[in-house]
């Protein structure tokens, strides 16, 4: 098959901030014994068969010093931008590094499906679609959401008046507007749609626990596979 993308222009965004109001510094909470942030980068480098660049996109604000230093330390590739306004901070992320297409992962998921997110890239690599998701309806339980996207498609939004939440959540727009773009979506078999329900993303402390809990349990396990346990 042809590849129709070029996968030297392709980079994994990962959304950070420390001032969440629920969980206050949670990309900073540890997972066992890394911090969140540093726990799905190892995650995905491990891994992952696409080497892929890792770039961690916060804010400018103060609030976000902390990060900037962790990324530093660690050797990990860092934008900051707006905080507010994620859309144009992930615009002008892609601008500064030059992308012609990303994968979104938010720091607030520790499990995020890496083996999902290879099938994703492949099926990006050798079609023409804008999107590959599995939020275009979500079909996989919170906290394993998954999406790439080519820049272009930001790019030519770049001055246009969207609402708040189009801002916030970068890729609603798209999907309310989707008669304008070409958007694969993943699905699970429909045996797994009772896990719809299912959160495994952390959002506040009990999150955190629980979440401990989790990885604790499989602690032996190579490859911590959500789907597959349950």
């Amino acid at each position: 098959m042809k590849l129709n993308f070029n996968q030297q222009r392709m980079a994994i965004i990962i959304f950070a901030r420390l001032n969440s109001r629920r969980l206050p510094k949670k990309v900073m909470s540890k997972v066992g014994s890394k911090p969140l942030l540093l726990f799905i980068i190892d995650r995905i480098k491990k891994n992952s068969n696409f080497k892929l660049p890792i770039i961690v996109a916060t804010s400018k604000n103060k609030s976000d010093n902390e990060i900037e230093i962790f990324c530093k330390k660690n050797k990990i590739k860092i934008f900051r931008g707006e905080l507010n306004d994620v859309f144009k901070r992930n615009l002008d992320c892609i601008k500064k590094f030059k992308l012609e297409s990303f994968i979104r992962v938010c720091a607030d998921r520790p499990f995020f499906d890496v083996k999902l997110m290879d099938k994703m890239i492949k099926k990006f690599l050798y079609s023409n679609f804008d999107i590959i998701t599995n939020q275009y309806p979500r079909t996989y339980p919170k906290g394993l959401a998954c999406e790439i996207a080519k820049t272009s498609i930001f790019l030519k939004n770049e001055k246009n008046k969207m609402l708040k939440r189009h801002r916030e959540h970068i890729f609603e727009y798209f999907y309310e507007n989707n008669k304008n773009y070409k958007i694969y979506n993943f699905r699970l078999v429909k045996n797994f749609k009772n896990l719809l329900k299912k959160d495994f993303s952390i959002n506040n402390n009990n999150d955190l626990i629980k979440i401990n809990k989790l990885y604790n349990k499989y602690i032996d396990q190579d490859y911590i596979d959500i789907l597959k346990i349950l």
